[in-house]
């Protein structure tokens, strides 16, 4: 007798689990909120524009001397780009492989670095 009761209550508190679980509309939508919240892509922020550097890196260059003979190296550096499609180099240091000598060669606006003439580069040496 006693495991006709146990059994009927645990009968019908399973068929009452089964009511409140699988009837229920509210827990269904909180599974299905919960499934779509999982699931749905993650925003992905807007790609930023990407500017052009106004600074350019301009390598070591020899550079040869007409009329002093020998090559001058200038060596490398960064130049500003300008609106104009010229360059702003700063001073430098060029020095002669004919003397040895260095000199500074002035700040300035240039044509773009692959555009230049040994005169281009104003050597002093």
């Amino acid at each position: 007798m006693v495991r006709q009761i146990v059994t009927s209550h645990t009968l019908a508190g399973a068929l009452l689990l089964l009511a409140q679980l699988g009837g229920s509309s509210s827990f269904n939508s909180a599974v299905d909120q919960i499934e779509r919240s999982v699931t749905r892509p993650v925003p992905q922020a807007p790609a930023a524009p990407v500017e052009r550097s106004p600074d350019v890196w301009v390598p070591d260059r020899y550079v040869a001397q007409p009329g002093q003979g020998g090559i001058a190296v200038v060596p490398g550096h960064s130049e500003r780009r300008l609106p104009g499609g010229e360059y702003y180099a700063p001073p430098s240091a060029v020095c002669s492989s004919a003397t040895g000598e260095c000199a500074t060669a002035p700040a300035g606006v240039r044509p773009p670095p692959d555009m230049r003439t040994p005169s281009d580069t104003h050597t002093a040496p």
